[in-house]
């Protein structure tokens, strides 16, 4: 189990989502849809609620009590002790310090964990506080996941695979920003970089390797641009 396995349960729960029949969809909506389930391999069996449920209950031994999205967000809400997203003040640092080393979701989260405190020189605990928070924001937006949704799941999930990543506004206008500055003290500038440094951490496990027309094996379109230009300079 890995953060990977989620974000792909999520990416299949945003692909069901945009494949749902819709009055007036617009191509974009299609285009969307294609490139989700093109990223899962297509012919995903089940739908994306049953994928997260399989992927936590796994994550969580296994457990028929609290398995699922719900479990999920509880575990995040353990370490965060509080609920993103409410409007409500999360704690300053949070309930990392009482939470566990054994805890299965910190065990989920300890890989980006370790990226994000290294790539932006903070401590583990700050990071597993902007890590869990992104997180929950995640989940919470899934159309499988009861209560309202924060963000657009499908866009982001595109976003996020295609190496984009969240835009400023979005992170604002979900309240993550907010949550990040209340749980770790940070300025909106620190908490708005965290966030999108976390998210683009997310994204690099979800970015496709596309197969290029004329190049031998599997090649980034970036890295055939590259050589190709080289050899128009030499040229």
């Amino acid at each position: 189990m890995a953060m990977e396995d989620i974000l792909k349960a999520l990416m299949q729960s945003a692909a069901a989502q945009q494949s749902q029949p819709q009055p007036q969809q617009s191509s974009g909506g299609d285009a969307m849809s294609q490139m989700l389930d093109g990223m899962l391999g297509g012919g995903q069996q089940g739908s994306g609620g049953d994928m997260i449920s399989q992927a936590i209950g796994g994550l969580l031994g296994g457990q028929q009590s609290g398995a699922g999205a719900g479990g999920l967000l509880g575990g995040l809400r353990e370490i965060l002790g509080g609920t993103p997203g409410t409007g409500q003040p999360l704690p300053v640092g949070g309930n990392v310090p009482a939470t566990p080393a054994t805890n299965p979701i910190l065990t989920l989260l300890q890989p980006l964990i370790n990226k994000l405190a290294a790539k932006l020189g903070i401590s583990p605990e700050i990071a597993a506080l902007i890590s869990s928070i992104a997180l929950h924001y995640l989940v919470q937006s899934s159309p499988n996941t009861p209560g309202a949704s924060p963000l657009n799941l499908a866009s982001v999930m595109q976003a996020l695979s295609s190496g984009r990543g969240i835009s400023p506004t979005a992170l604002q206008q979900s309240g993550m920003v907010n949550d990040v500055m209340q749980a770790t003290g940070m300025t909106q500038e620190q908490a708005v970089k965290s966030l999108s440094t976390t998210f683009s951490l997310m994204g690099s496990q979800l970015t496709p390797v596309r197969k290029v027309s004329g190049t031998a094996g599997i090649k980034s379109a970036r890295g055939v641009k590259s050589k190709a230009t080289l050899k128009r300079r030499r040229g």
